[in-house]
């Protein structure tokens, strides 16, 4: 004899598993937090090689469409007289596609290895010739301290006082006694562990590099497959959901590839032709090291937001050692070549590809770059614009169930929503749910509530009394 549990004991099951689910997620995330996150970040650590083949063929991935569309196609097409609303066959997509994928990972490769014979030769001598200089930058710039503290000031023209003087020498007392302390306290008796983190560090860039190459090697595979996958990915969905919700979720992966490979394939050209300006720039101005300040801004501006002051401080901070000058020319160079960036050549190249605010922007960062250190300032902005995406629609659609209107607009003078209608704060005569306004703490100031010095003038009688008034006279 069979036993069948009937609907109502299967639901119950259900809910009572799904409660003592949600319960145990809710205790790790509070009481587990640090194991979680530790184990999150092992796992990102063992998985990054397969993150960088996917972002590197997300990025790659227009390049291998455009060279099959434009140039393998009608090549093979051509070859075998078929028409252009007539497939090819099996055998020549193959081999067109192993031809496409062989392309477009050759220029990769020859980008990377042009990059680094040009750049890194010249950014490690660029390094070395500041390490076997910097006695005699930090003497040149003592020296100029003290010409501008002393009588030369005077003599170049400087108006110098001497409460200027004095707070000057406080500021470089207080500095100096600062960096000695800092070496006697804290350098010096953590040699080890310096020279531990370094070796860290250094193994950490081999590691790091070891990992681009297996991922450039793992998008060999994504690219020649990425049909076959996507067509998996949408055969397990349509079997999982039903037809309506899973539309809804491959339009939003598609959403989602179009605003990563937007913005971060963007984002990389735009640091290029930063970079490469910024060289061309600081060779015109005679700025010090140009490659090494070149490539360090160029890097950093892949950075939203807070990579183009980066770079500038980096920049600064060696220029102003070696000729004070120079780094005031080229403090006014970065920002000229920032503003540049930031109203022509950035939405020129990204666009809209986010939709997010400059506030958000910020919060992003900050958020992401917190979780993940320089990888979350960096891909920080696009996963948050999908997560603000998603809110946008949920919100969307549960006002279009009440009925109510989606834009935001209408919801600035909003005092209270009372039956589908929106009263406004600008109606004095209703002010329910504590609406009134801010009282504004300056008015309180004497300045500003000072009274009028004209005379108010005198009330006058009524015009109907005085008229009865003089009648009784």
């Amino acid at each position: 004899m069979k036993i069948r549990p009937d609907k109502n004991q299967v639901t119950w099951s259900i809910t009572i598993f799904a409660t003592a689910a949600a319960v145990l997620v809710f205790y790790c995330i509070f009481f587990r937090a640090s194991a979680i996150a530790g184990g999150f970040r092992s796992f990102m650590k063992i998985m990054s090689p397969i993150l960088y083949g996917i972002i590197i063929s997300l990025i790659m991935s227009p390049m291998l469409n455009g060279i099959e569309q434009h140039w393998l196609k009608p090549h093979y097409r051509r070859k075998e007289h078929v028409a252009d609303n007539v497939p090819l066959g099996q055998k020549s997509r193959k081999r067109m596609r192993k031809i496409s994928v062989f392309i477009t990972e050759s220029i990769l490769i020859m980008i990377f290895v042009v990059l680094i014979l040009l750049i890194v030769p010249q950014t490690i001598r660029s390094i070395q010739d500041i390490a076997d200089h910097i006695t005699v930058y930090i003497d040149n710039a003592n020296r100029a301290v003290n010409s501008l503290l002393g009588d030369g000031a005077q003599e170049d023209g400087w108006q110098i006082t001497e409460e200027m003087k004095g707070v000057l020498l406080n500021i470089i007392n207080h500095v100096t006694e600062w960096l000695n302390g800092f070496l006697t306290k804290t350098v010096l008796p953590n040699t080890s562990n310096i020279v531990v983190k370094i070796s860290s560090g250094v193994l950490s860039l081999v590691r790091g590099f070891f990992n681009v190459i297996i991922g450039i090697i793992v998008s060999v595979y994504l690219l020649y497959s990425k049909e076959t996958m996507a067509g998996q990915f949408k055969k397990m969905t349509y079997a999982i959901f039903r037809d309506h919700h899973a539309n809804i979720i491959i339009g939003e992966f598609r959403y989602i590839q179009r605003t990563f490979v937007g913005y971060i394939s963007g984002k990389i050209l735009d640091s290029i032709i930063i970079g490469i300006l910024c060289y061309i720039g600081t060779e015109i101005i005679g700025t010090p090291y140009p490659m090494l300040v070149s490539v360090f801004v160029g890097v950093t501006n892949v950075i939203p937001f807070f990579g183009p002051y980066i770079g500038a401080i980096f920049g600064l901070a060696i220029i102003v050692m070696i000729n004070p000058l120079q780094a005031l020319y080229f403090l006014i160079f970065v920002l000229i070549l920032q503003q540049f960036d930031g109203n022509i050549l950035g939405p020129k190249i990204l666009g809209d590809s986010t939709g997010l605010s400059s506030f958000w922007v910020i919060f992003s960062i900050l958020l992401f770059g917190g979780l993940w250190g320089v990888a979350g300032w960096i891909i920080g902005v696009p996963i948050f614009a999908v997560a603000y995406h998603w809110a946008v629609k949920l919100t969307e659609r549960s006002l279009l169930r009440k009925g109510m209107p989606t834009d935001t607009h209408s919801y600035i003078e909003a005092a209270y929503i009372e039956y589908g209608e929106i009263h406004s704060m600008l109606d004095e005569s209703d002010r329910r749910y504590k609406v009134e306004k801010i009282a504004n703490p300056w008015k309180k100031l004497a300045f500003w509530s000072k009274k009028s010095s004209v005379p108010e003038p005198a009330v006058r009688n009524d015009v109907k009394g005085s008229d009865s008034d003089a009648g009784a006279d």
